[in-house]
């Protein structure tokens, strides 16, 4: 591939990858944050952290079922711009997303685990609203959330970034680059 493709190739990605942020950070909807706020008691902080859930879900299905190997790379470029401008204006919030984004790829990266990684992520949702200890019905409705955003996101970059398609006599084992 020569130089110029290589850089158009490049620009399409961050374009993509864009759109796909688009996705991302878009506001958690009035009723969710109602529901976390009644159970945390702070309106703000249950807003923020479904924010910031909803971003790091879209990492990691970026990360976990995109084509290209790159896309998460260029995702979280994107992503790094975004947080950048926000802790220009909220310094706290920078590094309350670096320290929720560790514990939600943290809760994926524990081997061994009963839990479902959906439930794993709604944990990591609920200690971050300020639930240490939640119970039945905020697991619940947590793992709700965390499926449906992923769901979400995983439509968005296929949307996006388009759809694998092979022959129907094709195994993708089969497939060599």
């Amino acid at each position: 591939m020569g130089m110029l493709n290589e850089w158009r190739a490049g620009r399409e990605r961050r374009r993509r990858s864009a759109t796909y942020l688009v996705a991302l950070l878009q506001a958690p909807s009035p009723s969710d944050v109602e529901w976390l706020s009644r159970l945390s008691g702070n309106a703000s902080t249950a807003a923020q952290e479904l924010m910031f859930a909803r971003r790091a879900i879209g990492l990691i299905v970026a990360e976990r079922d995109a084509l290209d190997d790159r896309t998460a790379s260029d995702v979280a470029h994107q992503l790094a711009d975004v947080v950048v401008r926000e802790a220009r204006d909220a310094p706290a919030r920078g590094r309350a997303w670096a320290e929720r984004w560790r514990a939600y790829t943290g809760a994926l990266a524990v081997r061994g685990e009963t839990d479902a990684p959906a439930t794993r992520l709604a944990r990591v949702l609920l200690a971050g609203a300020g639930l240490e200890s939640p119970g039945a019905d905020a697991m619940a409705r947590a793992t709700l959330y965390v499926s449906s955003t992923r769901t979400q996101a995983n439509e968005a970059l296929r949307a996006v970034f388009g759809v694998a398609s092979l022959p129907e006599d094709v195994r993708p084992s089969a497939i060599r680059l």
